[in-house]
C-alpha cells in the first residue's frame, strides 16, 4: 500500500484495542483508558519502558511504559514469581508485552505492510524518551487492576 496523509493515523485505534486485548488475554486484567494527549516535554514516564520500532509505509515507535507496581504485578501474574525490584525478568516481561501489543496492532492494519523491530528496554527514574522531531507522539494513559501504565507512540508517513 502506498502511504497517504492518514496512514500514521490508521494505527492509533489498533494500538489501543491491542492493549486492551493483550492485558485481558495474557493476564485476565481489564484496562481503562484514563487519558489521551500529545506527548510534551513535560510528559512523565514510569521507571520501566519497552520501545519497539515499526517500519513500512509509516515509520515510528511504540513505547510501553509501566509503573513499578504494574511491572512487578505483571511478572507475578505471568510467571508466578513475586519480586520487590525491577529485574531482568521484569524487563523481559515488559518487552514481551510491547512485542505482543505491537504485533497485534500490526496485524490489525495488515494493508500497511509493517515490520516490527526487537524491543529495547529502558529502566530508571526520571526517564525522558524523545521521538524524531517530525513526529507528533501520542500518549495514552491507562489504569488497570495491576496498576497504571502508558503507551506512547509516534509515526510518520514515509
Amino acid at each position: 500500500m502506498q502511504a497517504t496523509a492518514s496512514s500514521a493515523a490508521q494505527i492509533v485505534n489498533p494500538i489501543i484495542e491491542s492493549t486492551f486485548e493483550t492485558f485481558d488475554l495474557m493476564m485476565g486484567v481489564k484496562c481503562r483508558k484514563t487519558g489521551l494527549a500529545l506527548k510534551t516535554e513535560g510528559t512523565e514516564f514510569y521507571p520501566v519502558s519497552a520501545i519497539i520500532g515499526l517500519t513500512g509505509c509509516i515509520a515510528g515507535m511504540l513505547c510501553l511504559n509501566f509503573s513499578k507496581a504494574a511491572a512487578l504485578e505483571a511478572v507475578k501474574r505471568m510467571v508466578d514469581v513475586e519480586l520487590d525490584e525491577i529485574s531482568s525478568l521484569v524487563c523481559d516481561t515488559v518487552g514481551e508485552f510491547a512485542n505482543v501489543i505491537a504485533g497485534s496492532a500490526k496485524d490489525r492494519v495488515a494493508d500497511l505492510d509493517l515490520q516490527l523491530g526487537i524491543p529495547t528496554i529502558i529502566r530508571g527514574e526520571a526517564l525522558q524518551i524523545d521521538f524524531p522531531s517530525e513526529c507528533r507522539p501520542v500518549c495514552v494513559d491507562f489504569d488497570s487492576d495491576i496498576g497504571p501504565f502508558k503507551i506512547v507512540f509516534g509515526f510518520v508517513d514515509r
